[in-house]
């Protein structure tokens, strides 16, 4: 009875946090629309290549929002206790895609903006480039806020990286907001050629920072994605201890199943199919596992274990 109470509370609690997440998720991805057209138009009339690279970005976001889109609806079809490893692999290949994406547009925006900054652009209308800025800087701080909330409620790691990335484009936002603000206030009031020149320079200095950056974000999503998404084998090393281990504890059970066991990213993985006799009590098995695992940290600094018990046909 406790059980079944308890279980089901968990189960209530999983849909909540799943539901939170899904409203969190679409509310993201379509008032991310919006501003990828505004930014895209403000970009062209106001001659300002750091906006252009800003609705770039966006643009890769939403290729990569897609793929959120389809994480959130699996989760809400899929059993989690069937599926422990989650939705990890859609989110890891949506990483791996923004970074694909975002290492030739970074490489690129680059070279435009050194190019800009040898030949300095003779006009740049900086109160129409900061006018994409201000509501996406509202948008990122509401939906920091939210996500927030909905960490201090639920633990889930897309929770957690949402939160953090609203908290890097909240500042992100700030920044660009800032330098060009500094810059339409140096253009209206300088009156030398030197501090139009100072001015005019901002904003391919700019996307110059914001490119390297994406880049070198670009480059560390793809390398750490791509090793989590590509799966081996654990070593003939790394199975001998294994089997040392189950040696250790062979008086506990009674015989071995399928041992299922695989390298993905620095994560290893492991399964245990251990057979029981049916009069085993719990409490026996659980502690076993609780051995295992202990003697396990011994050995792998990170993995994932899980014992499956199996009754003696």
């Amino acid at each position: 009875m406790y059980m079944n109470t308890a279980r089901n509370n968990i189960g209530q609690e999983n849909e909540s946090a799943i539901f939170s997440l899904k409203k969190l998720v679409d509310v993201c991805f379509f008032s991310l629309i919006p501003l990828l057209v505004l930014c895209s138009i403000i970009g062209i009339l106001s001659h300002s290549i750091s906006i252009s690279l800003i609705a770039f970005d966006y643009g890769i976001s939403l290729v990569v929002q897609l793929f959120f889109f389809k994480a959130i609806r699996t989760m809400m079809r899929s059993n989690s206790n069937v599926f422990p490893y989650g939705t990890g692999k859609i989110e890891n290949f949506s990483a791996l895609l923004y970074g694909a994406l975002a290492v030739p547009a970074g490489l690129f925006f680059i070279y435009s903006s050194i190019l800009r900054l040898i030949d300095v652009p003779h006009f740049i209308s900086f109160s129409l480039a900061q006018i994409p800025l201000i509501p996406n800087l509202i948008r990122s701080s509401l939906l920091l806020v939210w996500a927030k909330r909905l960490m201090k409620r639920f633990s889930s790691p897309m929770i957690h990286s949402y939160y953090i990335n609203f908290k890097v484009t909240t500042m992100f936002d700030i920044g660009i907001l800032g330098a060009l603000f500094f810059a339409f206030v140096l253009a209206r009031s300088g009156q030398t050629q030197t501090s139009q020149l100072i001015a005019y320079s901002v904003d391919p200095i700019l996307c110059l920072a914001i490119s390297s950056y994406m880049l070198i974000s670009g480059l560390r999503l793809t390398v750490q994605n791509f090793k989590v998404l590509t799966d081996f084998p654990l070593s003939e090393g790394d199975q001998l201890k294994i089997m040392r281990i189950l040696a250790h504890e062979y008086e506990c059970y009674e015989n071995i199943g399928n041992i299922y066991t695989r390298y993905s990213g620095s994560k290893r993985l492991i399964e245990l199919e251990l057979y029981f006799k049916k009069e085993t009590p719990l409490e026996k098995i659980i502690e076993l596992r609780d051995r295992i695992e202990n003697l396990l940290k011994e050995d792998f600094a990170d993995f994932h274990f899980s014992l499956i018990p199996l009754h003696l046909p």
